[in-house]
């Protein structure tokens, strides 16, 4: 049980410096972005009223209990939700075994239920034999080990073995369970039977009671067993944020599409991604985001609980995308709208109690009835009004503007636009008043990071809740002592400096010669030695305005097609959405290959296989065309038509698995054709143009391959926007013999996919790549 008593909070002012820069998580498909965007967060400080507990979870993970892997976790955590965790209440370590053992973690580990909870969401089944008998031979070497957090012999000590009893090492099992009980005082084995077919009469063995069985016909028995060591919290209240943090917000954004607005309608989608969203955190604890477009009506395209749409990557690329509606102006209707989506009491909106709340309304005026008496209710509400134009005099209605915002600083039009920024940024971004850390919080890069530039040189500040006892480097200059720091004061700040021509640093200049972009990747590596699941890059960017010489200039627009580099990604949701890291049969994914090569090449996917631990099955031919439809279907090249600067193949799949086999991993090859050179064959093969048949299931047979000649015009602009990712230091391509007519052949792959037979297999709360860019 848990109760909130009022404690007293210094409250802190905190001035906030905005600086022209751009800081991203590198997108390697791999580590959720725990780094970059994480708002500051922190637990209440709590009393813990409950009688201790040394409590060791053995968790089966052998071949056998797959389909059952999630069913133990489950039970774990249910466990975990009865009982008191805390440093003098329940402490908790977990082996994970099969044929061989591996601590999770030990009782010193964690002290927080919900850290507990979220460790066990990045559990990953490991199959193999059962050696049960080894498992508690490591439990009894990790329980003697000094540093383990194990209390002395007055207090209870539980090991709750979750497995369904069938061991590979008998009669080790039993013979260790009693010596484990003999050499560790105070201690006692409870079991949970996984599955349908348990052998209990091996769990009694271990236990001496069936009283200390739960099998999946007596859960009900779960929660009361634990009863003596369900305790009482006593909490003190939290203010909505953590001193430092990004400021919450629930924002409404407002956007006329009429027809007033149709010539400038990208004008404002512009603004919107570049100065509004540019500017915001959008993440569950920082800034949530609810879209409205309107014309004559109003449409509500999400809300502020989307999972979708939850972060800065997402909502910048449905915007990105929108389209004018034409029609009147209904600037009233939609903030109604807007007005009852932020004063919501349904749960399911997303709108969060105690945090303030704002609509930002993009509008040229002219609505054909008045906003006024809306407005005022909404101001009346405590709803913080911001109008904004982006149409010239006199073609805008100012007063219409200044009567939405109620006044005149928090409405904007061309004139004052500049001013935009520094009223904006009262309500959002780093400074956030409320508590101060606490002295174990932990290390995570705050989400402002400060990039500062010369003309020749770039200086980042980069903050951590806690002393980073780590190492700071250049990517790809890790050994070179001008481009890493080594982190071993109390300092929570890592300053450091990188000069042109040195450390990976790329300088390139603007496509209208009015300056440069410096941008540089940098690894956060937070053990002073090893890399680990936890080391983060940062994708650093800043401008200097300076005059750019016409030859600098024109060598900068040249893109050189050897240096093309190919991605090949699984994505959940759509082609531009999150990393998939598993799925269940059926579930709807889609493959996406991209190339950062020039303008003129387009490229082709082809030889395309998926290979598990016993089959390999091709599914694209030599000629990039479907070997059967159940498997993938031939992609979809149409973006190097429609959207040439941001241009991918990709195509959408039905998950499938092979029996028996979990894992999948999906390689291809893909080929660079310069579509501009009239001697080049392979520009009349991108795309493939491939018959369509009625397949027929299992027989898979070859598609031949006719022409479609694809032109992809680009420009100076584009090229030099791409240039700064080119010049990056990148690891190795996998270069291959080149297709026959082609300039180019590469080989890619995606990252192992876990295929999961049923949704209940998947973690309650998966870890999700949504936030890459």
């Amino acid at each position: 049980m848990r109760r909130l008593v009022a404690l007293p909070l210094l409250i802190l002012a905190v001035t906030f410096l905005r600086d022209t820069k751009a800081v991203k998580i590198i997108d390697n498909g791999l580590a959720p972005p725990e780094i970059v965007h994480t708002p500051v967060s922190t637990k209440p400080r709590c009393k813990v009223f409950a009688p201790p507990l040394d409590l060791v979870f053995i968790l089966d993970s052998s071949g056998s209990l797959r389909d059952k892997f999630q069913d133990e976790i489950d039970i774990i955590r249910r466990i975990l939700k009865h009982v008191t965790i805390g440093k003098t209440a329940t402490r908790v370590m977990l082996i994970q075994f099969s044929g061989t053992q591996h601590l999770e973690f030990n009782f010193e580990k964690f002290t927080d239920r919900e850290e507990l909870l979220a460790a066990l969401d990045v559990l990953r089944h490991v199959s193999g034999i059962t050696r049960i008998g080894g498992a508690f031979e490591f439990a009894l070497q990790q329980l003697k080990t000094p540093g383990s957090g194990l209390r002395d012999g007055t207090v209870p000590k539980i090991v709750y073995l979750l497995s369904d009893g069938r061991t590979h090492d008998f009669p080790k099992d039993w013979q260790m369970a009693d010596i484990l009980r003999r050499e560790i005082p105070n201690i006692d084995i409870w079991a949970y039977g996984t599955g349908d077919y348990v052998a209990m009469a091996a769990l009694a063995n271990y236990t001496q009671s069936e009283q200390k069985i739960v099998t999946n016909l007596n859960l009900q028995k779960l929660e009361p067993q634990f009863e003596k060591y369900h305790g009482t919290e006593i909490c003190e209240q939290q203010p909505s944020c953590v001193k430092g943090s990004d400021k919450p917000l629930d924002l409404a954004l407002v956007v006329d599409a009429s027809e007033s607005l149709d010539h400038l309608f990208s004008d404002q989608k512009k603004f919107l991604v570049e100065r509004v969203l540019g500017n915001i955190n959008i993440h569950p604890e920082a800034v949530r985001v609810a879209l409205i477009t309107y014309s004559g009506q109003a449409f509500v395209h999400f809300k502020f609980n989307s999972f979708l749409y939850g972060n800065n990557t997402s909502v910048q690329g449905f915007v990105k995308n929108i389209r004018s509606i034409k029609g009147t102006t209904a600037t009233n209707v939609a903030l109604m709208d807007a007005f009852d989506l932020l004063t919501s009491k349904d749960p399911s909106i997303g709108v969060r109690e105690g945090v303030p709340k704002m609509a930002l309304v993009l509008t040229d005026g002219h609505s054909h009835k008045s906003p006024k008496d809306i407005s005022e209710k909404m101001r009346a509400a405590g709803i913080i009004m911001i109008a904004v134009s982006v149409t010239p005099r006199p073609l805008v209605d100012e007063a219409e503007l200044r009567l939405i915002a109620g006044s005149e600083k928090r409405a904007f039009t061309p004139p004052n636009l500049h001013d935009f920024e520094s009223e904006f940024m009262k309500y959002v971004g780093f400074g956030c008043d409320g508590i101060e850390l606490p002295p174990d919080a932990k290390p995570q890069v705050r989400g402002a990071t400060d990039v500062k530039c010369t003309e020749h040189s770039m200086s980042i500040v980069v903050r951590t809740q806690r002393a980073l006892q780590g190492v700071m480097y250049a990517h790809m200059y890790h050994d070179e002592p001008e481009c890493m720091i080594r982190k071993t004061d109390n300092s929570r700040e890592i300053q450091m400096t990188f000069t042109e021509g040195k450390c990976g640093l790329v300088k390139t200049p603007t496509a209208d010669g009015h300056g440069y972009h410096f941008n540089i990747t940098v690894i956060l590596q937070f053990h002073p030695l090893i890399i680990t699941r936890a080391d983060q890059g940062l994708d650093m960017s800043c401008f200097v305005s300076s005059a750019v010489p016409r030859q600098e200039l024109d060598r900068a627009v040249l893109k050189n097609a050897a240096d093309t580099q190919c991605v090949y990604r699984l994505h959940r949701y759509s082609p531009g959405q999150c990393v998939a890291l598993d799925a269940k049969v059926g579930e709807t994914l889609y493959h996406r290959w991209a190339c950062d090569s020039p303008p003129e090449y387009n490229y082709l996917v082809h030889d395309c296989f998926v290979q598990s631990e016993k089959h390999t099955q091709q599914i694209l031919d030599s000629n990039g065309c479907e070997v059967d439809q159940h498997f993938l279907e031939t992609p979809n090249y149409s973006r190097f038509k429609d959207y040439p600067e941001d241009s991918y193949v990709f195509q959408e799949m039905s998950v499938f698995k092979f029996p028996g086999d979990g894992d999948l991993l999906f390689h291809c090859k893909i080929s660079l054709c310069n579509m501009n050179d009239p001697n080049a064959p392979c520009n009349q093969s991108i795309p493939p143009k491939c018959p369509k048949k009625v397949p027929v299931l299992p027989v898979r047979q070859k598609r031949s391959v006719s022409a479609e000649e694809m032109a992809s015009p680009e420009w100076r602009s584009k090229q030099i926007r791409k240039r700064q990712t080119e010049l990056k230091n990148r690891s190795r391509r996998q270069i291959v013999e080149t297709k026959a007519g082609y300039y180019m052949t590469l080989q890619v792959e995606t990252r192992t996919l876990n295929v999961l037979l049923s949704e209940s297999i998947r973690p309650r709360d998966s870890v999700k790549y949504c936030d890459i860019s």
